[in-house]
């Protein structure tokens, strides 16, 4: 974990309010995995900014440190969606400013030797982490499918900047692209094919994945959206509830087995 100014390097809008910023930052963009986030003290052109108080954490997208990506290995991407005044702020970032960036954070994904066919299944922006994870295991000679779901068509995550070895299946809950309905629809289908699940999406979503009928033993990993006020498991404001008492989304996890976790 580091806390820098990092440069920005670029800042995209790829959907309706749906933006990638590309950092310039060595460190973190070596040390951190998939499923790890950074905390983001919001700013603009005048510098980083106490107003509003909290950084917001936002999973990391990609890293030059995967080979399978165009990214320098010192820069790496974070999505986020523009839903309030932080995130609005972020927005206004361009090419030049810095930003104050503390991580990588939490625990990341790790699957198991064995896995060579790889079912990730997202909801919104919680492909995020699912994206660094496909390149990573792409990497790694694992087959991956991605079934993604969002509301509608203008809150798509594009094609054209994800690996092309990857299958990417869409749902969307109006029809306006792809299935029309809840991504978890789509999973019986491919639960047969794959050895692993990993998943990242609202908390119905990826309760949800509880009740699928799959394999005895049947590894399921979900990365967890929870908001956080320190990041660093002192404030205790991320807490969940798990099968080991209440643990820290933000140290504990956000990547936890899907049997250790109880759904209130």
């Amino acid at each position: 974990m580091k806390q820098a100014l990092a440069s920005v390097i670029a800042n995209t809008r790829v959907a309706d309010g749906v933006f990638i910023i590309r950092l310039e930052e060595g460190d973190q963009a070596r040390d951190v995995r998939p499923g790890q986030f950074v905390h983001v003290r919001p700013g603009g052109a005048a510098g980083p900014t106490f107003d509003p108080l909290l950084r917001r954490p936002l999973s990391v997208l990609r890293s030059g440190a995967c080979s399978t990506n165009d990214l320098p290995p010192e820069q790496y991407e974070v999505l986020y969606d523009v839903v309030g005044r932080g995130t609005d702020l972020l927005s206004h970032l361009r090419p030049g400013d810095l930003a104050d960036i503390l991580g990588p954070l939490g625990r990341p994904f790790e699957l198991h030797k064995s896995t060579r066919h790889l079912l990730l299944v997202s909801g919104g922006v919680g492909i995020v982490p699912l994206v660094a994870l496909a390149e990573d295991s792409l990497r790694k000679g694992i087959s991956v499918t991605l079934l993604a779901g969002f509301r509608a068509a203008n809150k798509v995550f594009p094609a054209s900047r994800l690996p092309a070895e990857l299958e990417y299946v869409l749902a969307t809950d109006d029809g306006s692209i792809g299935h029309h309905g809840l991504v978890t629809s789509l999973i019986a289908e491919y639960l047969p094919w794959a050895d692993e699940l990993c998943a990242c999406g609202p908390a119905p979503m990826l309760r949800a994945l509880s009740s699928l009928e799959r394999p005895r033993r049947f590894p399921i990993q979900v990365a967890m959206e929870e908001r956080m006020g320190c990041a660093m498991g002192v404030c205790l404001g991320c807490v969940v509830p798990t099968r080991s008492g209440l643990q820290r989304v933000c140290r504990d996890g956000p990547v936890f087995p899907l049997e250790d976790l109880r759904w209130s």
